[in-house]
């Protein structure tokens, strides 16, 4: 409790400041508005907090010509000792509470911040004799911050899940399907029962979204989703949004952590790869591909899921898609050069892999009529998008503008498992050189893709590097939702520093 009642007084600040930028969902209007996770607890271990100063435009309509060439540097200091390490990410919170008032060690809060922020990661890393080792496998934990009058309250409650239901039990962590290692492994025999016990895994610990009126609804790289009450964090219900078009020889798998808001009618966008089992003689689709939709509450308060669009996998071809964009007219699925090599149905990290040699496609589908336009690129990697929108250049040619912060060069990125970055023992071994193994993950760069929907060709615009020391990994942005699919300015990034104890700062970019 005192742990976090030292950290309101940033959280307050930093809301405030979030609000006054138009950084909250709906605008920091006076009712439940929520921020999406992108990462754990990001945004309250800020060792050191500063704005860029970049030439900019009008909202959203540069080009290549047009777009920022010189900046002031966000400047973060060189010395590790500076920096503190977040460990409360790294080791398990066993501790629930609901609706502690946390004190204001300095400063006040606002009387007009009225409002609710969600977020997910970590909780419980070990149990008996089992643990896990990486952030994205322990087991998860929900955190509610609310602001009423100039008070502030929170909540935090382990995600009541099946898996989480059967360690309590067990009195010891299960086996279960994962990304960094588990220790001691799985079994054979637990490896079976994995397949088939958890054929739809539920320990959703990647980011909180608003899909209806229920609650919260927690989410991963699954089309499982489970919903916790708005106040109290308790389990509401754990389901799979029913789609209007798959049939009884096709297999729903997997989906995007992170949905995203349609700019006008306000319905969630994300995808579900559907492959049929039928090879297409019943189905009618011939192979795997990404099924796009639109989900909306029904009367009933069920999610509907309504098909828009497909884009095919060939040849097997699987990318990992972990967010993606959508605008007035179109969804935009971006497939970056991550991909999935099905290995092992348990050691899921030991699956994704990163190859120079795949191209980047980027698939534009109507969302009137399904029709699609793909877009080729070099390789390159990135996971969180910031925005997309439409826009007309100067030949009157619509253009379809898409963010990013990507790798600066993939010219090195190692086979190795990447989520190895996410391993506690990486993370908190102050001997550990990212140069050394992963030097193709120190430098980033934000890049902006454009798309030209009349010409069918697309090209990128690399923004200057705008923080100070250069190797910082620049990720996480999150941008104002009512500018969601319409021209932005403002993003705010999260930065750590892996050569400093992987202390984490926030910077802003006027884009």
């Amino acid at each position: 409790k005192q742990w976090y009642q030292r950290r309101v007084a940033i959280t307050a600040g930093f809301v405030k400041r979030l609000c006054r930028e138009g950084i909250g969902m709906m605008s920091c209007y006076p009712n439940l508005w929520i921020l999406t996770t992108t990462l754990l607890l990001s945004c309250l271990f800020i060792s050191s907090v500063t704005q860029t100063i970049s030439s900019a435009d009008n909202g959203g309509t540069c080009d290549a010509s047009g777009c920022p060439t010189e900046s002031g540097n966000a400047k973060f200091s060189d010395n590790a000792d500076d920096w503190i390490m977040p460990n409360a990410l790294f080791e398990s919170n066993l501790v629930e509470l609901s609706n502690t008032n946390l004190g204001v060690i300095s400063g006040n809060i606002p009387s007009w911040l009225d409002g609710t922020l969600y977020r997910v990661g970590p909780g419980l890393y070990e149990l008996g004799n089992r643990r896990v080792n990486n952030m994205v496998d322990a087991l998860s934990k929900v955190c509610r911050w609310s602001f009423n009058n100039g008070e502030a309250t929170f909540s935090t409650s382990f995600l009541k899940s099946s898996i989480y239901n059967r360690t309590k039990e067990n009195e010891e962590l299960v086996a279960i399907r994962h990304l960094g290692q588990m220790h001691p492994p799985a079994t054979t025999m637990e490896k079976i029962q994995i397949m088939f016990y958890d054929s739809l895994p539920d320990n959703n610990n990647i980011a909180a979204w608003e899909l209806g009126k229920s609650g919260v609804t927690i989410t991963a790289e699954s089309h499982v989703y489970i919903d916790v009450d708005f106040k109290s964090l308790e389990f509401q219900k754990k389901y799979s949004a029913k789609s209007d078009n798959t049939g009884m020889f096709e297999q729903e798998f997997l989906s995007a952590s992170h949905f995203w808001r349609h700019p006008s009618s306000g319905d969630s966008i994300n995808y579900k790869i559907v492959i049929p089992l039928d090879k297409g003689f019943i189905s009618k689709n011939e192979g795997p591909a990404y099924h796009l939709y639109r989900y909306k509450e029904n009367e009933e308060g069920q999610i509907d899921a309504k098909f828009v669009g497909r884009v095919p996998i060939e040849k097997g071809d699987f990318r990992v898609v972990h967010t993606l964009g959508a605008t007035e007219n179109f969804i935009v699925l971006p497939r970056f050069s991550l991909y999935v090599d099905f290995n092992d149905p348990v050691e899921l990290g030991q699956n994704i892999k990163f190859s120079s040699s795949k191209p980047v496609f980027m698939d534009v589908v109507s969302l009137k009529d399904g029709s699609r336009k793909q877009f080729t690129f070099k390789a390159h990697e990135a996971q969180h998008i910031f925005n997309s929108y439409e826009r007309y250049n100067d030949k009157n040619e619509l253009e379809i503008v898409v963010d990013y912060p990507t790798l600066d060069s993939v010219d090195n990125v190692p086979d190795k498992n990447i989520f190895e970055l996410l391993n506690i023992e990486t993370l908190t071994d102050p001997n550990f050189q990212y140069k050394e193994h992963w030097e193709a993950y120190t430098t980033f760069r934000i890049r902006r893709f454009i798309l030209n929907m009349d010409t069918g060709t697309g090209h990128i615009y690399d923004y200057p590097q705008m923080w100070s020391p250069l190797n910082l990994q620049v990720e996480f942005p999150y941008i104002n939702d009512a500018y969601r699919g319409l021209p932005y300015c403002y993003v705010y990034l999260q930065t750590w520093n892996q050569d400093a104890h992987n202390a984490m700062g926030i910077i802003k970019v006027d884009m």
